[in-house]
């Protein structure tokens, strides 16, 4: 709750002349959204400053949708004396119960209807389940206000589009009164854009990092973004890539071949980043990921290649447990190859004026997929490079030579090692 502790001081909003209370209220707003506190905070935060300037508010919830590929939206609750007494993340997965449609978020997003008010009287035939338990809660009034917040869905309907759902309830007897309404039809709609000028940003973040990778959308977040902008790192590369999925793709229905790859490439991807390495591509069934070595020191260099050869024995071992699985349930499935080598790679922005890609290029980046490409020819499911043992000649690894081979493209020989 920092921002609470510094009203008349800091937190003041330079760009918006407060000449009263209220005006103090509105400032905060703005710079709440510009700042990007955290949502429940300023939520929070809100309700608890609505009940300063005497607006007896006793419960308030937000629903914030959420473009993230497993959380639908986000809801809070909070309550005076409580706080925030609820705070739930929706997965796409989830499928709505009855509560949902009987509601009036339901109704108001299927009728295209932003603001709804229903006086909590005992007196009043309430048309909604929740409704007649807020009242027998002892609450006396409830709103609601919708905000679209123009994300570019195709469908203008409230019910698909992205913004924020908010409800206000009182206890007050007789309800919320007029000068309360003034403060807050003034106030909501400067709360929602606050909340939307977070939401925009994060929601940014997860889209990047969800396309390309934690490590890289920071560096596009904090404006790395000009073309032929590259830097030179040293990293230990992984390409791994599933044997039989092309010849699979002929055979299986659509719908299965994307569920397959998905169920594969997790197993693939998730030992990665759990070992704090960096997707870096994913090209159809296969996975180029990287384990920077650039700022470490030596002991530091042999933990992380330790580390990235634990991460392909993770990913072996979850490929056979998946196979098993699939097998069992009568299922097609598919055998991994992976390659480990370490190079200096060029990582940055690369492409046209208007489409770039923030991606490694290099010479170590062919010759990691060439060396992946011999694995058949040796008959084993991991090769490591010279380069890669050299690096790490320091620590004892369950590794054996298994001869000097060409590679396409490169002027010598190299020596491969293979599991013992």
């Amino acid at each position: 709750m920092g921002l609470m502790n510094n009203v008349d001081g800091e937190n003041r909003c330079g760009h918006f002349q407060a000449d009263d209370e209220n005006g103090e209220l509105f400032a905060w707003l703005i710079q709440a959204g510009l700042t990007g506190t955290r949502v429940r905070d300023v939520f929070t935060e809100f309700c608890e400053r609505l009940n300063t300037r005497g607006v007896q508010l006793k419960r308030g919830n937000i629903a914030l949708s959420a473009i993230h590929p497993q959380v639908s939206a986000f809801m809070y609750t909070w309550r005076r004396g409580d706080g925030l007494v609820t705070n739930t993340n929706f997965l796409h997965s989830d499928i709505p119960g009855e509560g949902w449609f009987s509601s009036p978020f339901f109704f108001m997003l299927a009728n295209n209807i932003p603001f709804l008010h229903r006086p909590l009287s005992k007196d009043n035939e309430l048309d909604f389940p929740v409704l007649v338990e807020f009242r027998d809660e002892g609450l006396t009034d409830w709103f609601c206000q919708i905000f679209d917040f123009g994300w570019g869905f195709e469908n203008q309907n409230l019910e698909t589009s992205a913004g924020l759902i908010t409800s206000w309830a009182s206890d007050r007897p007789g309800g919320f009164t007029e000068e309360e309404f003034a403060i807050l039809s003034k106030a909501i709609p400067l709360f929602g854009l606050a909340i939307k000028g977070i939401a925009s940003f994060r929601t940014a973040r997860s889209m990047l990092e969800t396309y390309i990778g934690r490590d890289t959308a920071g560096k596009v977040l904090s404006g790395q973004v000009r073309r032929g902008s590259v830097d030179s790192i040293n990293a230990v590369l992984i390409y791994a890539d599933l044997k039989g999925f092309t010849k699979l793709s002929d055979t299986i229905e659509k719908g299965d071949l994307v569920e397959m790859l998905d169920h594969y490439l997790a197993k693939m991807a998730s030992p990665i980043e759990a070992a704090g390495g960096e997707i870096l591509k994913f090209m159809g069934d296969g996975v180029l990921a990287s384990f920077d070595l650039t700022s470490a020191d030596d002991q530091a260099v042999m933990d992380i290649c330790k580390t990235a050869l634990d991460v392909t024995e993770t990913m072996a071992e979850g490929v056979k447990l998946l196979n098993r699985n699939r097998r069992e349930a009568g299922k097609p499935t598919m055998e991994l190859d992976i390659a480990l080598h370490v190079g200096e790679v060029m990582y940055g922005n690369v492409g046209s004026e208007t489409r770039l890609d923030f991606t490694v290029i290099g010479p170590a980046v062919n010759e990691v997929s060439r060396i992946e490409a011999l694995c058949d020819k040796l008959g084993t499911n991991l090769l490591a490079s010279g380069d890669f043992m050299r690096t790490c000649s320091n620590v004892s690894l369950p590794l054996r030579s298994c001869g000097y081979h060409e590679l396409r493209g490169v002027r010598e020989p190299i020596e491969l090692f293979c599991r013992d």
